[in-house]
């Protein structure tokens, strides 16, 4: 498995971004609910966000698979600049 960036393509971002996607779905699902709104341009989100959330769940898959199979996981000790 290669080395793996903090913010980029670390276990927690791929989490943490799969997470955002989804709250960013469930907003676009409520809007469609709501009077006055715009439903094709809605519906163009909601499938963009569907999109979006399937490629992430294939990244998440993937990136476990390779971590259990290779029994490693090697990621860069990034320094926090505030503590």
């Amino acid at each position: 498995m290669s080395t793996r960036i903090p913010n980029f393509n670390t276990f927690s971002t791929i989490i943490d971004r799969l997470s955002i996607e989804n709250v960013k779905l469930s907003h676009f699902e409520f809007l469609l609910t709501q009077a006055g709104q715009d439903e094709l341009d809605l519906q163009s989100k909601i499938s963009l966000q569907l999109e979006i959330i399937e490629l992430l769940k294939k990244e998440l898959e993937e990136f476990m698979f390779e971590a259990f199979r290779s029994k490693n996981y090697s990621y860069i000790d990034e320094e926090r600049t505030f503590k």
